[in-house]
């Protein structure tokens, strides 16, 4: 995930991420969930997200911190934190409380409220970042910001994709597909075989198995309006287990102080 996160006048949200998961994880795409106001896609085996958006202007993410052989099966699954966070009932000191709270294997969560003008990230192995100060971040499955060669070249295409906003969605798209593997010497070191830390070293992710690899890429594009009033829009792309396009969603609407619950 790239995020340039208050950096432009007119656009203090831009968001690329890839969704990296089995092939054989059954999902749902990208859709609003009935009577909750949220939109995300599903995961159909345990019923969480990795990503979702709400209408009351709340954004959320959520990474797996990679961790070989330390993954208890026990535990709830990280996707309910998702949801958790837009629903909109605890603000973010109550939030990390929660967080705190609860157990589960390693994760990075970032959480945004546009209303609020905040952006969050938690983690359960890296702390705890509030109020993050405007800039370009990235977050894959370490700490936030860790220099990740694929890391530093989406953040980096994602700088420029912004200085030249006219097609915006699409290039960020196009970026999200890189299938660039970066020098051996550049590997992350994770605990993980130098095979597959080569194939998880790119920014799109393909096994030479078909197992694992990515699955849907999202793009966030929040423009100001007015000072209260954001439009959202959102493109999910879905690939299948051959690299291939296999299912697009759009989504476009305006977030005001009316869209908060009780207003």
């Amino acid at each position: 995930m790239a995020m340039a996160w208050q950096l432009h006048p007119k656009l203090p949200l831009v968001l690329a991420a890839n969704r990296d998961e089995f092939h054989d994880r059954e999902s749902a795409p990208m859709a609003w969930w009935e009577g909750q106001g949220i939109l995300a896609g599903r995961d159909l085996r345990a019923g969480g997200t990795w990503l979702g958006l709400s209408q009351t202007g709340r954004i959320a993410l959520l990474t797996n911190v990679r961790e070989p052989g330390k993954q208890d099966p026990q535990l709830p699954s990280r996707g309910a934190l998702v949801p958790m966070w837009l629903q909109g009932a605890p603000a973010a000191p109550e939030m990390a409380q929660r967080l705190r709270a609860m157990p589960a294997n390693g994760y990075n969560l970032l959480g945004i409220d546009l209303m609020a003008a905040q952006a969050h990230c938690w983690s359960n192995r890296h702390g705890h970042r509030h109020a993050l100060a405007p800039g370009l971040y990235g977050l894959s499955n370490a700490a936030l910001d860790t220099p990740w060669p694929k890391l530093i070249r989406l953040k980096r295409m994602l700088d420029e994709a912004c200085r030249q906003p006219d097609r915006l969605s699409e290039t960020l798209m196009q970026a999200l597909s890189d299938r660039q593997l970066p020098s051996d010497e550049l590997l992350p070191q994770t605990g993980l075989s130098t095979e597959w830390e080569r194939w998880l070293s790119s920014i799109f992710i393909e096994t030479p198995h078909r197992r694992y690899g990515t699955r849907c890429s999202t793009v966030i594009v929040v423009e100001q309006q007015t000072p209260q009033e954001w439009r959202v829009h959102t493109v999910e792309q879905g690939w299948d287990a051959q690299g291939q396009a296999s299912g697009r969603v759009e989504q476009t609407w305006t977030v005001t102080p009316s869209s908060a619950p009780g207003a």
